[in-house]
This record gives structure tokens, C-alpha cells and sequence, in this order.
């Protein structure tokens, strides 16, 4: 287990972080995923990768390497290998196609080069080139065969499309199912981020009136989760705002806190700690057990930011917003959901975060009930290019404890890949926990899991977000965008296919829409048009919504 430092780290505000200024509206445009790899070289985690899963398709077929070849692998192999798996796992050549080793050698340099360190032993550039593009396939070998051509999925729910007039595309970031507590609108709504408007807006699928409410106009909100943070009873939201989306170091990322007002159903916001770099995720509990709530922030950031932290309730101010401490937890960069769970059940909330970038890692956060977290290894992906993109906590396989679905499928930084899949963490008791691999599916950025077709156990609804060229090309030759995965009496899932447009999707939610007790879920669209294509896209909806008959 490992414990990080816990000090304090809000660098534009001191120890206290908290403002009450008003951000409103600027709408950045959309460059690159959330997801992009290359980060700074830091001394590589404890556990070793191999030691959980061993890189598979690593040695090239017998006969494609000359003599001269298997000598050269002989001879710098360890040297290069110690050199480009010091800071992370190391890379797989079959990871990427001959083409694209070139700019990945010449950033792995530069970023040695910028971080300061002087203690490894250096290889020569022409060699690791050669090593890499020696081993490499010589193209993607995209699509892969699996992914395309699946059958229609059998479900008997009907499809309908959230629309309304709009100025921008849709850029639907998070959908979240939450009971706001309104007494003119009962029952749960799709909460939903939009960073094309910077808004933040609720829709009730079982309203007969059909509106959609806007609840609040941040920056670029990416997640929202209900919270009571002045404890009146009120649901209010919690608020993660990227601030900019595209792949750099920017600070203008916010956690927020929407207050819900006491004498109507309209909400006030308040920024609770800035100068962030690209915050992905921000959940509330009471994380040091003193009675209050506080909140978890991911900081995703980039090269030379991100972080995990806490911010520690100190108590009401005057003007009734929560002062905040801020405490580190884990000091890497790119975290992207950090859920709260009780993990051991001993009472306190601990986390599992999914850390990206070149750390491509699965973490238990273990809470010592004050606060203190100390991390274990759920699971360490085999590439540090292996574009971990998103987790949700649930019981896969009924037996009573908590395993994680798991996608890696982010393709902004080096295209698509055959390996990017839909996955399931196993809990067996003990930690790594075991994995599964339930579909191949390029691109997959999330998935939800639950009894979607009835027959008792738990199925998983997977979307896909891909560059629109790309998805154009496989959408022509069979391939889904929106995977259904249905569980079989032995435990494997058979794939089918769901209407879709395009590969456009970041987020699912499931829940029981229409109140049948049947498990309904809606996806959020997230289009990057290109100039000629802004009026098409106006016209889709902002949410695709499958509910049961």
C-alpha cells in the first residue's frame, strides 16, 4: 500500500480555497479528447504492470525478424527497455503502427529532456527507434473484424431524441439520473452538462409537458452529482467544470457549487476553489468523519499539473458557503472518476480512482476514517498508451460485493486500437482483482451495466466517441456506435447493435424512466463538427433516450 502527501496545495489562494464570484459563459473550442496521453517522466509506480497482466502479441511472428535483428534485441533490448519503462509501463511496440512510433520517440525524449532527471541510462535515439518500428505491424489492422456487423439487439425498448432549437452543437459531457426535490417537477430528471452552451439542465422523461430546464450556466461543466453541502435538506449539485477542454496545462478549471434556494426551485452557484488544470470529476461525503462534507476533486491536468485532493470542510462562513481546506491525496495526474464507495465496510467512505495518461491504472483508496487514504492496486493496464477512459461501481456477476466495469477506449491522442474494450474488474476478495474482457470496441469512452432485458442478470450498454472521419468510414461498414452486451446463463456477453449516428458519445446513464420498474438509459451526444456540417448537427437531438414499452 502506499500513502501520498496530504499538504496543502491550492497555489492561488493558500490553504483556504474558496470565492464567491460568478464565472459565467466562454466557450472554448473543442481541439482534443479529455484523454490525451503524454505525461511528464516521474519515477514509475511501485507495482509493476507485468506483474498483473503480461503484454500479449509482444514478440513478431517467427521468420519476420533477420538475424541481424534478433542480435540487435539482444544487445540494447535491456538497455532500452530499462530506459522507456522507468517512468511507466513500458510501451508495447504493437501498440501503435510503424508510422506513428517516429513523433512517439521524439515526444518520450523531449519529455525526459524537460523533466530533470539525470539518473537514467541513456539509450541512442536511432536505436529505440528501431526497436519500436522493428517490431511494430505495419498498420492499425483497423477495424478489427469483431467489431463490426452485429446483430440488432433485442430489446423491447422504444428509442426517442431530446431536441430542442439551438445555436451550437450539442456537446453533452455527463448525464446523471438525480431526484432534485422539486415539488413541480416529482421524481427524478436527466441531469445533463453541455459544453457547447456551458449549461447545466434537467429533463423529466415522464413530464408530459416535456421541458427542459436550464439550472445553471457555468464555464465547461464535464460532471454533476447531487449534494447537500449546507445540510438544509435541499438537493443541491456538485459541479466538476473542465474550464478547457483541449490538452494543456490551463488553470481554468473550478469545482462549483450550485446551491438550491429555499424559496423556489432555482439555484445559486458558487465557485469553490479555481485555478484548477482541466477538472474531470468532484464527488461530496464526509471524508474525515468529523460530520460535515467535504468534497474529492480529479484534476486531470496534463504534462505539469493534475492532481487528486481533498477539500476539507472547516465550517460555514458569513455569507453561508462552506470554507474549504484543500489536502492532496495523489499527486499524479490524470485522474478521471474518482467514485466514493465503503469499499471495506468499515464505515467510512473510501474512493477507486481510474488514473490515466501514462499511469493507466485502477486504484482502491483506502480511508482510515479520518481522512488519510492509503492506495492499493485494482488493476495496472499492460501499455501506458492503453487509453483508460471510464469506471462505474457495480455488482457484475451477483455475488453481493462491488466489481468495476471498466472501458479503455480513448482515441484522441493516437487513433483507435484493437485492444481498446469494454471490461470487468472482478472482486474476489482480495486485490489486484481479476479481469475480464467482455467486447472489443474501439473508441469506447463509457458504459453502464444493468438488467436491461429482464431476465435477471446484468447486461452492459457501451457508447463510443471517434474522430468523424473515422467513424464515417466504420459506420459504412457495419460498426456501432452504442454496443448492447447481454449477459448469458454462463457468464459471457453476446454483443448487438443499437441505432446510432455516429461514434459521438461520452456519456450513458441508466435508471427506471417511465416508473415501470423496468431499467430504461439515455446517452448524451457529443458532436465536433466540422464548418460545413454545423446546421446538420443542429438538428440531432442532445439526448437519445431507449425506454421500456
Amino acid at each position: 500500500m502506499k500513502a501520498y502527501s496530504t499538504r496543502p496545495i491550492c497555489r492561488t489562494r493558500g490553504p483556504i480555497c474558496r470565492s464567491s464570484r460568478y464565472t459565467g459563459l466562454l466557450y472554448a473550442a473543442v481541439a482534443a479528447m479529455l484523454l490525451p496521453i503524454g505525461g511528464g517522466c516521474a519515477k514509475k509506480d511501485d507495482e509493476s504492470a507485468a506483474s498483473i497482466e503480461s503484454p500479449s502479441g509482444e514478440t513478431p511472428p517467427e521468420g519476420t525478424l533477420s538475424a541481424n535483428d534478433v542480435a540487435f534485441l539482444k544487445r540494447s533490448g535491456p538497455k532500452i527497455e530499462a530506459f522507456c519503462g522507468d517512468c511507466h509501463a513500458m510501451p508495447r511496440p504493437t501498440s501503435s503502427p510503424e508510422d506513428e512510433w517516429e513523433m512517439e520517440i521524439i515526444q518520450g525524449f523531449d519529455l525526459y529532456r524537460t523533466s530533470g532527471r539525470t539518473d537514467l541510462d541513456v539509450p541512442d535515439e536511432a536505436d529505440v527507434r528501431r526497436y519500436f518500428k522493428m517490431q511494430a505491424p505495419k498498420d492499425s489492422g483497423m477495424p478489427v473484424s469483431e467489431t463490426l456487423n452485429y446483430p440488432d439487439a433485442a430489446l423491447t425498448h422504444t428509442k426517442s431524441g431530446l431536441w430542442r432549437e439551438r445555436v451550437r452543437a450539442a456537446g453533452v459531457t455527463n448525464v446523471n439520473w438525480i431526484d432534485l426535490g422539486f415539488e413541480s417537477k416529482p421524481g427524478n430528471a436527466l441531469v445533463y452538462c453541455d459544453i457547447g452552451t456551458g449549461t447545466v439542465n434537467a429533463y423529466w422523461p415522464n413530464d408530459p409537458e416535456g421541458e427542459i430546464r436550464r439550472l445553471g450556466t457555468v464555464l465547461q461543466p464535464v460532471h454533476t452529482e447531487p449534494c447537500d453541502l449546507n445540510q438544509d435538506g435541499l438537493v443541491d449539485l456538485l459541479v466538476a467544470d473542465i474550464g478547457e477542454f483541449t490538452a494543456n496545462d490551463s488553470d481554468l478549471g473550478q469545482v462549483l457549487w450550485m446551491e438550491r434556494l429555499s424559496d423556489s426551485e432555482a439555484f445559486r452557484t458558487h465557485v469553490l476553489i479555481d485555478g484548477l488544470s482541466r477538472t474531470a470529476d468532484a464527488r461530496a461525503g464526509d471524508l474525515d468523519g468529523d460530520g460535515d462534507v467535504d468534497v474529492l476533486v480529479a484534476a486531470f491536468g496534463w504534462r505539469n499539473s493534475g492532481r487528486t485532493f481533498i477539500l476539507e470542510n472547516q465550517g460555514m462562513g458569513d455569507d453561508g458557503v462552506p470554507i474549504f481546506e484543500s489536502r492532496d491525496v495523489d499527486p499524479r495526474h490524470g485522474p478521471v472518476h474518482v467514485p466514493l464507495v465503503d469499499f471495506d465496510g468499515d464505515g467510512d467512505l473510501d474512493f477507486i480512482s481510474l488514473i490515466s495518461q501514462e499511469h493507466e491504472r485502477v486504484e482502491l483508496f483506502r480511508n482510515d476514517g479520518k481522512g488519510n487514504f492509503e492506495s492499493e492496486l485494482i488493476y495496472a493496464a499492460p501499455d501506458p498508451a492503453y487509453g483508460s477512459s471510464g469506471i462505474e461501481l457495480v455488482d457484475m456477476d451477483g455475488d453481493d460485493d462491488l466489481d468495476v466495469l471498466y472501458t479503455n477506449g480513448d482515441s484522441f491522442d493516437r487513433g483507435p486500437k484493437p485492444f481498446h474494450s469494454v471490461q470487468w474488474l472482478e472482486n474476489d476478495g482480495s486485490l489486484p482483482m481479476q479481469r475480464h474482457e467482455i467486447c472489443i470496441m474501439p473508441g469506447v469512452l463509457n458504459a453502464t451495466a444493468g438488467d436491461f432485458d429482464g431476465d435477471g442478470d446484468v447486461d452492459v450498454v457501451a457508447v463510443a466517441l471517434l474522430g468523424a472521419h473515422i467513424s464515417k468510414d466504420w459506420v459504412a461498414q457495419g460498426a456501432s456506435p452504442i454496443v448492447m452486451l447481454s449477459q448469458q446463463d454462463d457468464g459471457s456477453f453476446t454483443p448487438s447493435r443499437l441505432p446510432g449516428r455516429m461514434h459521438d458519445h461520452l456519456s450513458v446513464v441508466k435508471g427506471d424512466f417511465n416508473g415501470d420498474e423496468k431499467l430504461d438509459f439515455a446517452i448524451g451526444n457529443f458532436f465536433r463538427p466540422a464548418p460545413n456540417e454545423v446546421q446538420s448537427v443542429l438538428k440531432e437531438p442532445e439526448l437519445l433516450i431507449w425506454m421500456s414499452k
